[in-house]
């Protein structure tokens, strides 16, 4: 038998209380102890590698050759294009998909830069 303490009133219950019998304060499981059920968005996820990836060739100025840049912008367009869609369908995780969205707008603009 374990016993745990209330969250409210802190007056030790047995662990499987729904509430507490002396405040009535529900026990629901705190999200540290439950895995997570939401899924990882694959979009979401897709958009932030694929903007990683144009970052760290722009680290390497000397690759830069014109099919090096329309590659990047291809991949900065998927990456905000997956990113947006990641949002409006307000799918789990939208911190990827918002840094994924942001960083490839901030990549398709220096990439237009540079190719001009």
């Amino acid at each position: 038998m374990a016993m745990v303490f209330c969250r409210g009133c802190a007056m030790e219950i047995h662990e499987t209380a729904p509430s507490c019998p002396q405040c009535g304060a529900p026990q629901t499981p705190s999200a540290t102890t439950q895995p997570s059920d939401k899924p990882l968005s694959w979009m979401a996820a897709s958009s932030l590698i694929l903007c990683i990836a144009c970052v760290f060739t722009l680290f390497e100025p000397a690759s830069w050759d014109r099919n090096t840049l329309w590659g990047m912008g291809l991949f900065a367009l998927t990456g905000l294009v997956l990113g947006t869609l990641s949002l409006v369908k307000k799918e789990p995780r939208t911190y990827m998909a918002i840094t994924g969205t942001v960083l490839s707008g901030i990549l398709l603009i220096l990439l237009i830069w540079l190719v001009m």
